[in-house]
């Protein structure tokens, strides 16, 4: 079935087979795991129905199908419940809930803009405390069935269950360079606004991180200082402030205030595992009150 099945907003219509690397809540690895799902049109009306397995450890196998109304969508079960919106016609955002494991997720998904990769960051967890977080990459079956499944990163939690890095030798999302590209900006109901040129710049230093980033919905450029032991980030005080998670150094979810403006930003990123890429969404507040997000890919380029 074609991707173009969908009435509106993100679609991800077909089979898709990927690879997860599993960590606990503090950011530990534990496992390698295997993500299958196979999403299809199943009424008239539009539902979605998903078939998946998940193997790791923790494991679920079943279905749900999902109603939509244009960026809104209601997970109506069985195997997992919930709410999400399309950001644009690469992302959705999701909270919801697996009853067969009794977690809570929260949930990105990004699409390539070619349609044939996914990336994903959940957050797994039980009342407030964090349990697991799976950071996983798919790609789209083809109709003559030679999935291209992703490599995975050699390696048991015996021995990489204190390596922040799990296994990468460096944290892809803390290294000296930049990463640029174009990327879309939404307003507070997530409808298409603009797009923005955006660029974020770290700079390593005795194990603190200078970063910077212009192009955001802040009116200002952000500047931060950050100390870093490889699983979090904390800054000092200035004009931007906050604290980050990091997952295998690959991915990452942060709370950064923009003091001046009293705005504050949600990140999650997710890197490619090549660390040339990543995709994220950034979604911006106002005390509990949304007013916008920003959503893309972009570039990195090392400081030599």
């Amino acid at each position: 079935m074609s991707d173009d099945s969908c009435e509106a907003g993100f679609c991800g219509i077909g089979k898709w087979a990927g690879t997860a690397e599993v960590f606990d809540g503090q950011g530990r690895f534990l496992s390698n795991a295997m993500d299958q799902r196979f999403a299809r049109t199943v009424d008239d009306d539009g539902r979605v129905r998903i078939d998946l397995a998940f193997i790791g450890p923790l494991k679920f196998a079943g279905h749900y199908t999902i109603v939509q109304n244009g960026r809104q969508r209601i997970y109506e079960g069985p195997a997992n419940t919930g709410a999400a919106e399309s950001v644009g016609p690469n992302a959705v955002d999701a909270n919801g809930y697996w009853p067969s494991t009794g977690l809570s997720q929260r949930f990105l998904l990004v699409k390539s803009p070619l349609g044939d990769k996914q990336f994903h960051l959940s957050l797994m967890s039980r009342g407030e405390q964090l349990i697991y977080v799976i950071v996983s990459e798919a790609h789209r079956v083809p109709d003559d069935g030679s999935a291209n499944v992703p490599g995975l990163i050699s390696g048991i939690s015996h021995d990489l269950v204190s390596d922040p890095f799990a296994g990468r030798g460096q944290a892809l999302l803390q290294r000296s360079g930049t990463w640029s590209g174009t990327v879309q900006c939404f307003d507070a109901d997530l409808a298409a606004t603009e797009e923005r040129v955006f660029e974020e710049r770290i700079k390593v230093e005795e194990g603190r991180l200078h970063w910077s980033l212009r192009g955001s919905l802040a009116p200002d450029d952000l500047r931060a200082v950050f100390t870093t032991d490889q699983w979090t980030g904390w800054s000092d005080f200035g004009e931007t402030v906050g604290s980050y998670s990091l997952y295998g150094g690959r991915a990452l979810s942060s709370t950064l205030n923009h003091i001046a403006s009293g705005l504050r930003v949600w990140r999650r990123e997710v890197s490619t595992q090549d660390g040339l890429t990543k995709a994220f969404l950034h979604t911006w507040y106002r005390g509990g009150q949304r007013i916008g997000a920003q959503q893309g890919f972009v570039q990195f380029t090392p400081t030599h």
